[in-house]
C-alpha cells in the first residue's frame, strides 16, 4: 500500500482547473527565450530540439506564475507541470526517458534559481501505471468541468453522460485499486459530481444516468490510511494522547513506580535511623542479658563482683545458692510437672 505523501498526488478538480487555467495562459508566450536558452543543457544535433526546448519554457513561464511556495503547494503546481512534460513526451518516438532528462537538467540550471525551489525535486519522469491513472483522471476532469460551466446550455446531457461515462471508466479499468492518493482524488470527484446532481437517475434525453458506487477497496484503503496518520502523529508528538493511549498497562507502571518509592529509604534517613536502631537493639540485648544472669556463669562473675559494693543482699545469695544445689524434693517436684521441664530444658 501507498503511504500518502503531499508532495506527490493527484490534483482535485478545483486545483487541476486552477493550473489548466495558468497553463493554457503561458502555453504559447516564449517570447525570446529562445536566444537566451542556455546551449549546454540541450545538444545542437537533438532532435526536435525546438518542441523540447518550447516546453522547458512552459516549465518555467508556468512556475514563474506562482512565483510562491506555498500557493504552489496548495494547488500541486508541480505535480500538474510534471504531467504535462512526461504528457509532452508521449507524441515522440524516440526513447522517452532520456528526453525527460533535459527538463530535470533545465530546471536545476544556475540560472533557473527562482523556478528550481519551487519544484526541481518533483519534476521526474512517471511510471507507466502512475501516468496512466493521472491521465484518465484528468480527462474526466475535463469534461466533467465543461459540464459543469455548462449546465444550462444545451450540450448540458451530452456532456453529463461523457462526464459519468469517463468516471465510471476509471472504475472498470482499475478494479483493484491500491493506491491512497488516488482514492483520495476519486472520492473528492465523486463528492464534486454529486452536488452538481450528477449522480443517480438524472433523467437526460429518456435515459438515466448512473454514477458507479465508489468501491468498497478505497474506503477501506483511506481507513487504514487515516489510521496510519493518527497512530504516527502519537509516535511523533509524544503528547498526553500518546500516554492515555497506553491505556491501564501505563497506569500499573505508574502505581509500582509509587509503590517502590514508598517503601524506598532514601540514604539521609538511613543515616539517621541505623545509630538509634543499633542502640536500641544493644540495650534490649543487654537487659536480657541480666535478667538471666543467675542461671549463667557470667551470674557468678557478676555475684563477686556485685557483692563487694554491697549490690546484692544475703539473702539473694542464699536463694541462689539453693536453686544450684540438687535436692531430691526439688527433683520431685520438676519431675512432676513435666511441661515445666521441657520448657526449662529447652532454654
Amino acid at each position: 500500500m501507498e503511504i500518502d505523501d503531499h508532495d506527490e498526488r493527484y490534483d482535485s478538480l478545483a486545483e487541476y482547473s486552477k493550473n489548466y487555467d495558468i497553463y493554457k495562459q503561458i502555453q504559447g508566450n516564449n517570447g525570446d527565450g529562445y536566444i537566451s536558452f542556455p546551449k549546454e543543457i540541450i545538444p545542437e544535433d537533438t532532435e526536435d530540439k525546438i518542441y523540447i526546448v518550447s516546453n522547458c519554457l512552459r516549465l518555467k513561464n508556468y512556475l514563474i506564475k506562482y512565483n510562491d511556495k506555498e500557493n504552489c503547494e496548495n494547488n500541486n503546481c508541480c505535480g500538474y507541470i510534471n504531467y504535462m512534460l512526461n504528457k509532452s513526451i508521449k507524441t515522440l518516438k524516440k526513447p522517452h526517458e532520456p528526453i525527460f532528462n533535459f527538463y530535470i537538467s533545465y530546471i536545476n540550471h544556475y540560472s533557473n534559481g527562482q523556478i528550481k525551489n519551487l519544484c526541481a525535486s518533483k519534476i521526474n519522469y512517471m511510471q507507466v501505471e502512475k501516468y496512466k491513472k493521472t491521465d484518465q483522471l484528468y480527462n474526466a476532469y475535463e469534461i466533467c468541468r465543461l459540464f459543469m460551466a455548462n449546465k444550462h446550455d444545451t450540450s448540458t446531457c451530452s456532456l453529463a453522460k461523457s462526464c459519468a461515462n469517463l468516471y465510471n471508466n476509471i472504475f472498470i479499468t482499475h478494479l483493484e485499486l491500491n493506491d491512497v492518493k488516488f482514492c483520495k482524488a476519486l472520492k473528492n470527484f465523486k463528492d464534486v459530481l454529486e452536488s452538481y446532481k450528477l449522480k443517480s437517475k438524472i433523467k437526460c434525453s429518456g435515459e438515466y444516468l448512473n454514477l458507479m458506487s465508489y468501491p468498497e477497496s478505497c474506503t477501506l484503503l483511506l481507513q487504514k490510511s487515516e489510521q496510519l496518520v493518527v497512530s504516527s502523529g502519537y509516535q511523533a508528538g509524544q503528547t498526553e494522547t500518546q500516554i492515555e493511549s497506553e491505556g491501564p498497562s501505563g497506569l500499573q507502571e505508574d502505581q509500582m513506580v509509587e509503590i517502590q518509592e514508598d517503601y524506598t529509604t532514601s540514604p539521609s534517613s538511613l543515616s539517621t535511623t541505623l545509630p538509634i536502631s543499633l542502640f536500641s537493639s544493644g540495650m534490649g540485648g543487654l537487659l536480657i542479658l541480666l535478667s538471666f544472669y543467675k542461671f549463667t556463669p557470667l551470674g557468678q562473675w557478676l555475684k563477686l563482683h556485685t557483692q563487694r559494693y554491697g549490690a546484692i543482699t544475703k539473702n539473694s545469695d542464699e536463694e541462689l545458692y539453693e536453686m544450684q544445689q540438687p535436692t531430691s524434693e526439688y527433683d520431685e517436684r520438676n519431675s512432676e510437672y513435666i511441661g515445666y521441664n521441657i520448657a526449662y530444658n529447652s532454654l
